[in-house]
Order: C-alpha cells, then sequence, then structure tokens
C-alpha cells in the first residue's frame, strides 16, 4: 500500500512522534526519525526495522535541518511522500509569571520550528504530491488556564496548517491537523531539556 514511500517525522524520541514513528516502520514505509540526541535515535532503532533512520534534525537549529534535508534528499533522490511535524514542547503556568524568554522559546520550537522543517521539505513534498501532518492540540480549539503559552502555539499551529491546506491545494497536496485528546506523554517534562 505503501510503495516504499518515504516519511520524515520530527520529535520522534517520545510521545506521539515515536509511535507515529514505530507504527508508520511496521507499516513498511521507509522512516526518518528526527531526535535532536544520538542516543535517543540509538535507543528508537533497538525497536525498530531497518527501515527506520534516526536522523539528527533540531527543528530550532537551521545547520541541523539543512542537514537532515541533505543527508534525506541524497539518500532518496528527494522522494519524500510526508512530513509530520510533531516536535514540540510544553511550557504550563499563569500568564503572568512566565518569564518571556520561554514564551519566546515555546513559539521558536513549537511554531517557528515547524515553519521552517515544512519550508524546507517543501520541494521535495511537491515533486511527490506529498502529504503534511501537523500535530497540534485540543487546547488549539479552547485555551485552558495555565496553558496559554502553549495553547497560544497551537492555535498558530492550526491557523498555519488551514492557511497551507489551501495554499498546497494548487499542487494537489494535502495538509492536514491532527488534534489528539489527553496523551501521557514526558512532553512537559521535556522543557527543561532545550
Amino acid at each position: 500500500m505503501n510503495n516504499g514511500k518515504t516519511i520524515v517525522i520530527t520529535g520522534t524520541s517520545s510521545g506521539i512522534g515515536k509511535a507515529c514513528a514505530l507504527y508508520l516502520d511496521k507499516m513498511g514505509f521507509k522512516v526518518y526519525a528526527g531526535v535532536r540526541k544520538q542516543v535517543d535515535g540509538d535507543n528508537l532503532k533497538k525497536e525498530s526495522s531497518d527501515k527506520l533512520s534516526p536522523i539528527i534534525l533540531d527543528v530550532n537549529n537551521t545547520e541541523s535541518i539543512n542537514a537532515a534535508v541533505s543527508i534525506i534528499k541524497k539518500e532518496t533522490d528527494g522522494n519524500v511522500f510526508g512530513l509530520i511535524n510533531n516536535a514540540g514542547i510544553g511550557q504550563g503556568g499563569p500568564l503572568e509569571i512566565i518569564p518571556v524568554s520561554e514564551i519566546r522559546k515555546v513559539m521558536e520550537i513549537n511554531v517557528i520550528g515547524l515553519v521552517a522543517v515544512t519550508q524546507a521539505f517543501l520541494p521535495m513534498l511537491r515533486k511527490n504530491k506529498g502529504r503534511i501532518i501537523n500535530i497540534g492540540s485540543s487546547t488549539s480549539i479552547i485555551a485552558f488556564p495555565g496553558a496559554s503559552i502553549y495553547a497560544a502555539s497551537k492555535f498558530a499551529v492550526r491557523a498555519l496548517t488551514d492557511s497551507l491546506r489551501v495554499e498546497l491545494k494548487l499542487f494537489d497536496m494535502h495538509a492536514v491537523l491532527i488534534v489528539p485528546g489527553h496523551v501521557e506523554t514526558v512532553l512537559w517534562n521535556k522543557e527543561d531539556e532545550f
């Protein structure tokens, strides 16, 4: 069914990204699983087939994005069918006390990083009439107290996806927003790692 199609996924060291990478690998897709640390890639590789290739892909680092694009383009001859933008961090707390530096970090990773990766892979995706899947959040529908910054980033992802969907229609491509409900993930514990 997948005809050996290649999928790139950001943020696969844990949670939804890891589950997607392992599932698509099991389905027979060639998966490039983006991680920020080699150890996370090594751990992921232990659970996957030879079709899954961990790749260093830090969505907050232009050089890392460009290096990943270069490797994937060379190894696939530019044949990428899907991009799943999953990388992100959480930030909870009352808006009044969250340092602006922390707010910038959330927006850089959850919004600007998603845009940067999407722009970088679009030429390969367009070549194959590929698909872009952005992982959103239920906070993009209703923002709860204590989740204002995270919700704002996910509202932005929702808006970007809505616009991108229309922009890509001209190229017979699809952009989709997935809005999962509550998921047990380490997302909220990882913000100190960035």
